[in-house]
Parts: structure tokens; sequence; C-alpha cells
């Protein structure tokens, strides 16, 4: 009988994935209790072990079932190598229907298949609850069948490191008969599109990799496969000529060229506005990456928790006013010429010594003279 489990039930606490870990290390070796100590320290708490160990290997523990003593004091699973799952709460199971919804989900399952992973089960949420602001909306067309049939032989492919014969209709409408060896799919979230990276064999040789939109693939199958090498077992002739240093030729084009990692990391900068953190971290999120803070442009101080401004966001000068200024109060705001729009600071400005505060710089019109 499937149990329906909510988002915080029991079986998701640290408890339980310590024992899950326990279980499934013993499965593997028998562990000792100092070992099951250390696992319960790292997943759930240091005085979790407390707990835990007498349930799984006291005599009368309710869990000791689980376990089973060797004569040199170790513990392994009595579960066999089993792996303990736990099962899938209704909140990710209303997740999953709804990514169901995609109609990129297609193009890697089934219509039976996705039928099948949503089981009835009512979506968390619809398609057309989001709107996207920077798509273009002449995306692939994911619900075509023939679309989806070269997706998968592109799929099938990479895994099995084929090589694909396309038709494919590039610029000016031109159609192009094209032999490659597809290395990797790439995705488009602005554009909506996926494109096929690849390269193409030239006599042995490969070309530089280049890019083809799926969409404009017009026919894809499978090449046939190379045919192997037969080893030359007997003693080779006795030859005059020296051996060549060049290496066999291969069916197959290099891939070196992508195992190439850049020397330098690419460095980017965010300043947190609209959002920007959470989508650059959304968009690289299957890149190694390492987010630093910048402390000096920060908005606390670890010291006093005071703000940290910008060196140069405070400037003292030394200037003169008209006499009228003597009855301004706070936020009155004028524009100083050259300089910009300014208001009085409502808390260390005094009629003695005013302070204002610049909220809009002035772009000035002064343009050099053109020779």
């Amino acid at each position: 009988m499937e149990q329906e489990l909510t988002l915080f039930d029991k079986l998701y606490c640290c408890y339980y994935q310590a024992v899950r870990q326990i279980l499934e290390e013993a499965a593997c070796s028998p562990v000792s209790k100092k070992r099951m100590e250390e696992i319960c320290e790292a997943t759930a708490f240091k005085e979790s072990a407390l707990s835990i160990l007498p349930r799984l290997t006291g005599q009368d523990g309710p869990w000791s079932c689980l376990l089973h003593k060797t004569k040199d004091g170790l513990f392994f699973s009595a579960l066999g190598d089993k792996t303990l799952k736990a099962p899938l709460s209704r909140l990710q199971k209303a997740w999953i229907s709804s990514v169901c919804q995609d109609p990129r989900f297609l193009l890697f399952f089934t219509e039976e298949e996705r039928d099948l992973i949503k089981a009835g089960i009512p979506a968390l949420y619809q398609e057309e609850d989001f709107y996207y602001y920077d798509r273009f909306r002449n995306g692939d067309p994911y619900s075509s069948t023939m679309y989806r049939e070269h997706f998968r032989t592109i799929l099938a492919g990479l895994s099995e490191k084929r090589l694909l014969k396309l038709s494919y209709k590039g610029k000016n409408q031109l159609l192009t008969d094209l032999k490659v060896l597809p290395v990797r799919l790439q995705y488009s979230s602005k554009d909506d599109k996926f494109r096929l990276l690849c390269m193409r064999p030239r006599n042995g040789r490969s070309s530089l990799p280049y890019t083809l939109n799926v969409g404009k693939i017009l026919s894809c199958r499978l090449a046939d496969p190379p045919r192997p090498v037969k080893e030359n077992v007997s003693k080779p002739k006795p030859s005059s000529e020296p051996p060549s240093s060049e290496p066999p030729s291969s069916e197959l084009p290099s891939l070196s060229v992508f195992s190439q990692k850049a020397e330098e990391p690419a460095v980017i900068e965010i300043d947190g506005r609209r959002n920007s953190l959470e989508r650059c971290m959304l968009k690289f999120a299957d890149y190694e990456k390492h987010t630093v803070y910048d402390e000096e442009k920060g908005v606390y101080n670890k010291e006093d928790g005071s703000l940290n401004l910008n060196p140069n966001s405070l400037e003292v000068r030394e200037c003169y006013v008209e006499p009228n200024f003597q009855n301004v109060k706070a936020y009155d705001s004028f524009q100083f010429v050259r300089q910009g729009y300014f208001c009085v600071d409502a808390k260390d400005s005094t009629p003695d010594a005013l302070v204002f505060n610049r909220i809009v710089s002035l772009k000035s019109s002064f343009r050099l003279p053109k020779k």
C-alpha cells in the first residue's frame, strides 16, 4: 500500500538519514560502532549517536533487526545490498506532475511514460502561471513528431558515440547533407531553442566545432557503426622504409578540443539588482564555480554593523551659497551649476554648517568641437 507523505515527514529527518547511511555502508562492508558515531555526527547531530546506536545495536533495540553482529563486534546490514529510498511526498509528486506538462518533457520520454509518471496526480502549477519577459516566442516546435524523433536520434548518437547523417536547412534556405559527430546539446532559455554542438570529420581529421539548430534539421539518422579493425597477429615483414610517425586515421574525429579547460576562469561581478544573483546562479548551475562576497562593496561592516559605503561616496568641499540659503529645511532640493541636484541633509545639516547630499548627477552638454 502506497503511503502519502507530507514534506516534513519524520522519514526525512536527520535520524532517518543517519540510519539510512549506516545501513548502506554496512551493506558494502561491516562497520564498527565508532564508524556509526562518525556517520551520526556528520549526518545528524553530535549527540544523535546516543539515541540512534542503542536502538540499532542494542539487543532489545527496536531497530536491532536491521543489523547483524559479527564475532569481531562489527555490524553488517540485514537488508543485504538494498538501497533505502524515501518515498516521494505529495508535494514532490505534484511538482513532478507539473514538470510533465512542459512540452520539452516529451523529448526525453514517451507519452505512455509521461502518463505513468503523472498517474492522475494534480499538478502543483500550470504553464500558464508563468510569463517569460526575456524569451523570444518563435521557439523550437517541441510538439512536432518529427522534431521529437530527430531529438531522440541525436540523444542516441551522443550516448553511443555514433556519427549522424543529417539533412540541414542552412542560410538562404540552402539544403545540405552532413555527416557529423554529436558532442553535446545546448539549450538557450532566451531563444527557447536547442542547438547541437558537433564536429564534421574530413579525411580522418576533424574540423573546428560548429553549431546546428535542431529545429532546422530536416532528416536525421544514425550512421553505420565504424567497422572494427582486424589486428594482424603475424610478424610484420622487414621493410627498408622507416616507420611512419603519423597515427592511424580514425573514422571518428578527435574530441580533445572539448576536453580543454580555459587557463583563467571567467569572473562575473553581480550588483544584486533585479534578482541578478539568483538568476546568475540558476544559469550557471551546471558549472563549477566559486562565489565570494565582496566586503568592500557589501552592505554592512562586520565590526560594527555600519553601512559599508563606497570610500569615494563622501566628498567634502568648501563652497559659497546665496544668503537665502539660511532658511532652507531638511530635504529641500536645489540644482548646483555643473554639479547636479542636491538636497539638504536631514541629520547632519545645521544653520551654521549646511550639508547637502547629491541625489542626481548632472550630465554636461559640453562637447568638443569637431575638427
